[in-house]
């Protein structure tokens, strides 16, 4: 017999499983009570489930009696990286751009609402990024996430704006005083980035950070815009007019090689 549970709360196992391990992305060691708030699921689920991941791997257990990442998942995510034909694709492209240009690049994809880095290659010109692989940052805030989500809203899904988080009262929501704030200009800014094959993120993510992202391949294609990539560096130095047309150079040979690829494979 299935039990109630609050809105929004996991009740499958696998969606409480991926609750907890989603827990400790970007976290440090984390004891019960912590994991327990930052899930909101009951204390006596959370220990049984900590338990179980700890017992199979998945999760690390300290003497202290706190929770990190264990050697399963980072096995895991190796072999979802070394088994990724887009990345092998990608890598020395994007290695290459960053040594000729000293800018930084990065291969990202949309999840949930999220942009969510897959690579990245630092360049000495652009100095400290505060991006690194695995993160996830809201879709409408990154350059290379506007650049699908600008796809998906004329070709796949044109309620896509309406399924990106939302504060309570409705507006978007923002991290920098630069943020798109508004349904509405977060359209005007999609159709903008389709005009203009590219689009620009002058420090919506974070302070004084921007970027020129693109979608990979064409845009009538749909394997080709699940993924794309973006150069960034401090807003003031970046020519962003002047990038469109190299940045969008780097991700056709990107596509050119999983094209390759996949017809070699076939």
């Amino acid at each position: 017999m299935r039990t109630s549970s609050p809105p929004g709360v996991p009740v499958s196992v696998v969606e409480r499983i991926s609750l907890v391990l989603e827990t400790f992305n970007g976290a440090g060691p984390l004891t019960l009570a912590q994991v327990t708030a930052r899930t909101g699921l009951p204390r006596s689920s959370v220990h049984r489930l900590l338990e179980q991941l700890a017992s199979t791997g998945w999760l690390a257990r300290s003497p202290e009696q706190t929770y990190e990442l264990g050697v399963k998942a980072y096995e895991m995510g190796q072999a979802a990286l070394n088994q990724n034909r887009l990345l092998q694709g990608a890598r020395p492209v994007m290695q290459a751009f960053a040594h000729q240009t000293g800018l930084t690049i990065q291969l990202a994809v949309v999840d949930r609402g999220d942009t969510v880095y897959l690579a990245k290659v630092n360049g000495r010109a652009s100095g400290p990024t505060p991006t690194a692989v695995g993160q996830r940052v809201p879709a409408h805030l990154t350059a290379v996430g506007k650049a699908q989500l600008a796809v998906s809203e004329s070709t796949r899904d044109p309620a896509v704006i309406g399924k990106l988080e939302h504060t309570a009262s409705g507006e978007l929501v923002r991290r920098t005083a630069q943020s798109i704030g508004t349904d509405t200009q977060l359209a005007e800014e999609l159709a903008a980035v389709r005009d203009r094959g590219a689009a620009f993120d002058r420090g919506e993510a974070f302070p004084g950070i921007g970027c020129i992202g693109v979608s990979l391949g064409p845009p009538d294609h749909l394997y080709a815009n699940l993924a794309g990539i973006s150069v960034c560096a401090p807003v003031t130095s970046l020519d962003y007019r002047k990038l469109v047309g190299p940045v969008r150079m780097v991700a056709r040979e990107i596509w050119d090689r999983c094209v390759a690829a996949d017809l070699a494979s076939q």
